[in-house]
């Protein structure tokens, strides 16, 4: 599917078209209703996820409730994103994957120090706590707990093996997340090349906001 056959699917009135640059965070309020489109432009891309109550930031997207009351740690299409209050904060109205990793947790300069050596670098805690800043919400209330990473490939093996592995996403593959309530959203375009996440390369990720 092209770039340009995904933008004209979209079901509604197009509120915002945005390229994210490789590497780098944007912060969207959404409301009630409202459907957030996320393009994987080139592939093998991961998009990191946190997202608060509008109203209340203290409120967060919780990944423990979210697989617990979808009953299903494979979140996709037809499933829910809840909060730690279990109220529901966004519906899966599309996914044509249908690979996310919702364990939470993600990659911070502190936890790429530690596995590879390497002092600050590019990561996504940093990436969604700037995002989160342009609403003037503090860094306090990103939590690794409510971190919902699409097109992420993590297996968890029969032997007991958990690791990340390359995302199957192709070219022009797209989640859609629909507000359930007002929401701030953070998002970042995981910077991560030190391990299979993206398959060892950033890219840019395209953002379509849009009402039905």
């Amino acid at each position: 599917m092209s770039l340009r056959e995904t933008s004209a699917s979209v079901p509604g009135k197009v509120i915002l078209d945005h390229t994210i640059p490789r590497q780098e965070y944007l912060g969207l309020r959404l409301a009630r209703g409202q459907v957030v489109r996320v393009i994987d432009i080139e592939g093998q891309q991961v998009m990191d996820t946190v997202t608060l109550n509008a109203s209340d930031p203290s409120e967060h997207s919780s990944m423990p409730w979210s697989n617990f009351l979808n009953k299903t740690w494979r979140l996709k299409k037809g499933h829910t994103i809840y909060s730690i209050r279990c109220n529901p904060m966004l519906g899966i109205v599309e996914d044509t994957v249908g690979e996310n990793y919702s364990g939470g947790g993600f990659c911070t300069a502190d936890s790429n120090f530690t596995r590879y050596g390497v002092p600050h670098t590019r990561n996504c805690g940093d990436n969604l706590a700037n995002a989160l800043a342009k609403f003037g919400i503090s860094r306090h209330y990103c939590a690794e707990s409510g971190e919902f990473a699409l097109f992420m490939n993590v297996g968890f093996d029969s032997d007991g093996t958990c690791e990340i592995r390359a995302p199957s996403s192709k070219a022009g593959d797209f989640v859609d997340l629909q507000a359930l309530m007002d929401v701030t959203l953070a998002l970042s375009c995981c910077p991560q090349e030190r391990n299979p996440c993206n398959n060892f390369r950033a890219k840019p990720m395209r953002v379509i906001v849009y009402e039905r």
